[in-house]
């Protein structure tokens, strides 16, 4: 069968923002892009998607496609298998009762992150978690509200999409998540870097609060930096979120990042330095931090 009556154009009502996908999804060579149960997680990822004019297997076409065979012939997803990104079970990593993790709303008009503890999970069945906090108060959840939840253990940031089963206040706040089909683990490697001075916003845990705090960027690279603040912003393991404006060629762009801290001591001055790795980077934010690092090299090597 030919591509056009084996495969079906994708429109933008076609791919629900945070729902998993139901089928793979191609670009117009047939190369794969996304797996079945794959996330677009914002309006940024979906306009970038449907630029390569996507589309996915008509049902019931004959179209012999064997998707790991293809990307390794293809060159698709290269990128990411080099870097050390794989796919697993949750159950196959290490996680503790009481470890911390970062769920993101997924909405069109919203993107919150809150902090939330481990409580425990049934293979298959769910996993338990405390129910958000903000300034003290409780967030409200609904059932079937969807989250992309981040998490770090060892030297790997892991992710994951689940919706709310069901939530309660009785014994504690708690609520049960739809329990991932996979997890999918990315090693958090070094790089260069560059000396900055860039202030930033940030979002860390406190318990199950989230907290606000200023800090400086005295160095960055593409996968990690140093951070300068007056407070202590937590232990190494802890997650925050940062973000911060770059200046690439006259351009600026404003960088949102997850980010576990790796260490922390202080300055003559008496400045904690939080070492911090990040995670996570969407396509487009991994190019645009790449670029200014390249730019800040070439301004010191003249």
């Amino acid at each position: 069968m030919t591509l056009e009556c084996s495969y079906i154009a994708l429109q933008k009502d076609d791919i629900l923002l945070g729902k998993p996908l139901p089928w793979a999804v191609f670009d117009r060579s047939r190369k794969l892009l996304l797996e079945p149960g794959s996330v677009v997680a914002v309006q940024s990822q979906l306009d970038a998607l449907l630029d390569k004019g996507i589309c996915r297997e008509r049902p019931g076409a004959d179209v012999k496609l064997d998707s790991r065979r293809e990307r390794r012939e293809s060159g698709v997803g290269a990128s990411t298998e080099a870097a050390g990104e794989r796919a697993l079970p949750l159950d196959e990593i290490k996680l503790g009762i009481g470890d911390p993790f970062q769920i993101q709303t997924q909405t069109e008009h919203a993107e919150a992150r809150y902090y939330v503890k481990l409580i425990g999970y049934l293979k298959g069945k769910g996993v338990l978690v405390t129910l958000p906090e903000v300034d003290g108060r409780l967030c409200l959840v609904r059932e079937g509200q969807a989250f992309v939840v981040r998490f770090f253990s060892g030297k790997s940031a892991y992710a994951f999409t689940a919706s709310v089963l069901r939530s309660s206040s009785i014994p504690f706040p708690h609520m049960y998540l739809s329990y991932p089909s996979q997890v999918r683990g990315l090693v958090v490697r070094t790089g260069e870097r560059v000396p900055v001075r860039i202030i930033c916003a940030i979002a860390m845990r406190d318990d199950t609060k989230t907290v606000s705090a200023a800090g400086m960027l005295t160095n960055l690279s593409v996968s990690g930096a140093l951070l300068s603040a007056k407070a202590r912003l937590g232990n190494p393991g802890d997650l925050l979120s940062i973000k911060f404006r770059v200046e690439i060629r006259e351009i600026e762009f404003l960088a949102a990042l997850d980010a576990a801290i790796r260490s922390v001591s202080r300055d003559d001055s008496g400045e904690f330095l939080h070492g911090i790795q990040f995670a996570g980077l969407p396509d487009d934010v991994a190019i645009a931090m790449t670029a200014f690092v390249y730019q800040k090299l070439a301004e010191t090597s003249r």
